[in-house]
């Protein structure tokens, strides 16, 4: 009775299914197929599993080997090392930048701690637990890419962090629209270095931020689908023109929004 009891746990799981592509690099939002019943592991976050399909992220920095964990029960683990390919970063000049979002005083770096607070708040909020998009579009569609994902930024001279999300040069008052579905983590019309921000969660930590903002068109807590408008592009914030700062992360990983992933991704989405 005994051995026939062990005979069912080690072999009544499902065949392996866990499939990752071959092409992982730094900067990538990363989909494949798993099966319902295995557990994904990045390092140490959880990867969440829908539909027979995961997405977890690889940041900027991500070192050259990565380590997946698969769990399908009690007694089956599995770490498997997977190799990812350096990117190549550019370099941004930017000069005429409002020197007083440069060097904030004191008074405006009280601000910015508190804005902070409410940014990190409104990141850590789930509100879609069941799944994750596999599909983005352009927020604005007419539009040339002013400063890539991941470049190396010199602002009025002085070396910044490396560029978090893509900007898109367009006029002022070009509609902004939402990548994918989503609620509305955080509608804001005037934040210290952003100006008018709006934050979407679309899933499992899966979220896009649009900011410098003209106008905003919608409030925290609202319904959105793909493609409706939720701003204006503006130079509100730290900017000397106007465009919009879009940003694509999982898990506050931040990874380059080239919209590729309708075509790319493995799990047959459109």
């Amino acid at each position: 009775m005994i051995k026939k009891f062990l005979f069912l746990i080690f072999f009544s799981f499902p065949a392996f299914a866990f499939t990752i592509p071959e092409n992982l690099t730094q900067g990538m939002l990363v989909y494949g197929t798993a099966d319902e019943n295995e557990e994904i592991y990045y390092e140490d976050l959880p990867v969440p599993v829908y539909n027979g399909k995961y997405v977890f992220a690889l940041g900027r920095n991500a070192p050259d080997e990565i380590q997946i964990t698969i769990k399908r029960g009690w007694f089956d683990s599995e770490k498997k090392l997977f190799k990812v390919a350096p990117r190549e970063w550019q370099k941004d000049v930017f000069d005429g930048v409002p020197e007083k979002t440069m060097k904030p005083s004191e008074e405006d770096s009280k601000r910015i701690a508190e804005e902070q607070k409410l940014l990190d708040a409104a990141r850590a909020k789930r509100p879609i637990k069941n799944g994750f998009p596999t599909c983005f579009i352009k927020p604005v569609e007419e539009t040339r890419i002013s400063s890539a994902f991941g470049s190396q930024r010199i602002i009025n001279g002085v070396p910044q962090r490396p560029h978090s999300g893509v900007d898109m040069a367009a006029p002022e008052g070009t509609p902004v629209k939402a990548s994918a579905d989503g609620v509305v983590i955080l509608a804001h019309d005037d934040l210290f270095y952003t100006g008018g921000t709006v934050l979407i969660e679309h899933g499992n930590g899966v979220q896009t931020g649009y900011s410098h903002l003209s106008k905003v068109d919608v409030k925290t807590g609202d319904i959105v689908k793909q493609g409706d408008v939720v701003g204006s592009v503006g130079m509100t914030g730290r900017a000397n023109g106007p465009h919009l700062h879009f940003t694509l992360a999982w898990e506050n990983i931040r990874v380059a929004p080239e919209f590729e992933y309708c075509t790319s991704c493995p799990c047959g989405d459109k």
